[in-house]
This record gives structure tokens, C-alpha cells and sequence, in this order.
């Protein structure tokens, strides 16, 4: 945990939201389509941040490959994940780390890295967001695939006028924030009513040109981009998740 906001993203996931993310099981669409596509070779080395209960790094796991590594930030999780791995005769190397400050990874040690589920999404500080990726850059070896899935800001409709409702709010109350770190809306699938309240999770939504610039700037290639409507069909609309496959 790196800060306050993101401390509180934690314990969201530690206690209202934890059955839901730690016992998921199937893969959607996209990350079906992205994992069969890009994680492929069995004997190079896997690193999934943002674990939860380990779902997408089982899922690696049952397909042959025996080198992985997974984090999470919550300790809860992570517990989940052992508790899973130890039933199942797994051999994933589960730990707790915090995506902005990877003290538990060498440089250049992964081939594969998996940055799915929004996970750095839920950093609250835009510095730390921007540590992340440079972290996974870091983490990665040279001529690795790592592929990132952020919220869209773009892809809603209602979020400038949210942003603009929320930041004037947060002017009123002095509180500092980056404008597109936006409450969460639902909790559960449940209309989340404290989303204006004072010191409230947040996650951070990017814009694509910016995100894709970025992860340049910071050394990557840019091998994919899609919203998740478009791994089901060829259109310019963008609907739901942002995906970005980069390559070192």
C-alpha cells in the first residue's frame, strides 16, 4: 500500500468486495483472446500483478506453464490465493507487493507480464500510477510482452460531467486529487450512495492517446490496443475496457 486513497481501495477489496474478486472463476472475452494470443511459450517466466485470488494465474498455470509469480497488494487476497494454490497442488509463487515500488522482483526477470483486471486503476496518486508502469518496465526482459487493461475514461459518457461535479466538490472540501480520479459508482453491483462523500475509494480512468504516449515514453512498443467490445467485432466504437499489449 502505497498511500491513503489507495490504502482504501485495499480495504474495499479486503472486506465489501472480496467474495466477488477472490473467488472468480472464468476469464472474459478479452482476456481469453489476449492470453491464448500473446502467452504462449510454456517455459519462460509469468508475472500477474493484481492477483486477487489468483484466477487469471491458474488459468496460466493449467495450460502448462510452471514459473509464475503473482502480487497483490491486499494481504487477504493473498491468503485466498495460498489457501487456493495449496488445495489445487499449485506451484505459483504467491507474495504481497505493492505495483508502485516492486521491491520483491529483480530488473529483467519476467518474459510475460500480466497487468490485467485494472489494476493500476487503483492507485491514487497519478506519480505512483506512472511509477507502476515504469516498474513493469523495469521488472520485464528485453523483447517481453506485457499487457496492461485500464477503465476508459473516454468510453462513459457521464464522466466529464461527473469529473467536473466531483472536482468542484473536492475544490469546496480542499482536497487534492487528479480530476480523473473518479469514486466508484457501484459496490457489488449495487448503486455505491456514498460516492460523494468525503475520502472515498477512487479509481483512476486514462485517455487512450495519453495512456499509449506514455507507455512509449517510457520504453515500451505498442504490439495491440482495443476496447473490449472490439474483441467480439470490427468496429471504430469504443465500449468498456481499454487493453494495451506492449512489448520491451
Amino acid at each position: 500500500m502505497t498511500a491513503n486513497v489507495q490504502n482504501l481501495n485495499a480495504e474495499r477489496y479486503s472486506n465489501e468486495v472480496f467474495e466477488l474478486w477472490a473467488n472468480q472463476q472464468n476469464l472474459n472475452k478479452s482476456e481469453d483472446y489476449l492470453l491464448k494470443k500473446y502467452i504462449t511459450d510454456t517455459s519462460k517466466h509469468v508475472l500477474e500483478a493484481g492477483t486477487g485470488g489468483g484466477r487469471l494465474s491458474f488459468y496460466i498455470e493449467e495450460k502448462g506453464f510452471n514459473n509464475i509469480s503473482a502480487f497483490d497488494v491486499v494481504p487477504n487476497m493473498i491468503a485466498h490465493a495460498k489457501k487456493r494454490a495449496s488445495t489445487n497442488d499449485s506451484n505459483i509463487n504467491f507474495s504481497i507487493s505493492d505495483a508502485a515500488v516492486l521491491e520483491n522482483y529483480e530488473s529483467n526477470s519476467f518474459d510475460y507480464l500480466v497487468y490485467l483486471q485494472q489494476v493500476l486503476c487503483f492507485i491514487d496518486k497519478k506519480d505512483l500510477f506512472t511509477n507502476a508502469l515504469k516498474e513493469a518496465y523495469r521488472v520485464a526482459k528485453k523483447d517481453a510482452i506485457v499487457m496492461f487493461s485500464f477503465l476508459d475514461y473516454e468510453s462513459k459518457i457521464y464522466n466529464p460531467a461527473l469529473s467536473s461535479f466531483v472536482n468542484v466538490l473536492r475544490k469546496l472540501r480542499s482536497e487534492e486529487q487528479s480530476s480523473r480520479h473518479l469514486p466508484w459508482l457501484k459496490i457489488n453491483n449495487d448503486i455505491n450512495w456514498k460516492l460523494f462523500h468525503k475520502n472515498q475509494p477512487k479509481t483512476y480512468w486514462v485517455k487512450r492517446a495519453e495512456i499509449t504516449s506514455l507507455l512509449e515514453d517510457i520504453g515500451f512498443s505498442i504490439e495491440e490496443v482495443k476496447n473490449a467490445n472490439q474483441f467480439s467485432k470490427n468496429t471504430g466504437k469504443r465500449k468498456g475496457i481499454l487493453y494495451v499489449v506492449c512489448k520491451k
